[in-house]
């Protein structure tokens, strides 16, 4: 099994099967989420303009999104998994556009590359039952960093990712796939505290979104999107 991973999206990418795209805080633990409470699709985009615009186009899109960590004016939610649960009704059966500060780039890059799954540790034991059962043996693991600084929750949650695969099988890593699998048994309460874009987050207020974001394997979803479709299901045939 051939395991990479990449602390950010702005770097060269190798070629692999399928790219599980992690922003822990927030865009994959929300997206995990917007599936969960049976949101149609999610799409996504780097520019809220465009997602106005194909909202006043549409009125079954919802806009889910953030810019420095609150919501986007003229969007209907926030990039918050709490705030999605709590409005689950809204969501059901809708087409949702999410568009985030650092979370939309490596999602849309890594879709341009092939096959792509998004992966929080929320969703993270169900993600890796479907890598197993669909034996999946090239990843390539794109981390989205914060403002083009790595993060640690990101490299955290792929080293979480990573422990548990590579008892499965003989594993081909990179470095920065070694560096992560070294910070796996780090207790999660650490990385809570000491992680940057978390203490930005709890100052604005959204402990309750850190705390679901860390809460492991709460979600059975698998978020995925054909190459290139930008459309994310659950679950989709491959």
């Amino acid at each position: 099994m051939r395991l990479y991973t990449y602390f950010l999206p702005d770097v060269k990418l190798e070629n692999h099967k399928y790219y599980f795209v992690v922003d822990t805080l927030r865009a994959s633990t929300t997206m995990a989420t917007l599936i969960s409470v049976g949101a149609e699709s999610v799409s996504i985009t780097d520019d809220p303009d465009t997602a106005i615009q194909i909202k006043n186009m549409d009125n079954n899109v919802v806009l889910v999104g953030e810019r420095g960590g609150l919501k986007i004016t003229g969007f209907d939610f926030s990039n918050s998994p709490t705030e999605i649960l709590r409005n689950a009704n809204q969501v059901k059966d809708k087409k949702v556009i999410l568009c985030t500060t650092n979370g939309s780039k490596a999602f849309l890059k890594a879709n341009d590359m092939g096959i792509t799954i998004s992966l929080s540790l929320i969703n993270l034991k169900s993600a890796i039952q479907y890598v197993l059962s669909k034996k999946i043996d090239d990843i390539g693991i794109v981390c989205s960093g914060t403002d083009g600084y790595v993060s640690l929750e990101d490299v955290f949650t792929a080293g979480r990712f990573l422990s548990i695969l590579s008892k499965q099988d003989i594993c081909y890593f990179n470095d920065e796939a070694y560096i992560a699998l070294n910070m796996a048994n780090i207790p999660h309460t650490r990385i809570f505290q000491y992680s940057l874009h978390a203490q930005k987050l709890k100052k604005l207020g959204l402990e309750k979104d850190l705390k679901m974001s860390f809460n492991e394997g709460l979600l059975n979803v698998v978020p995925i999107s054909k190459a290139k479709t930008n459309e994310f299901k659950p679950k989709i045939e491959i």
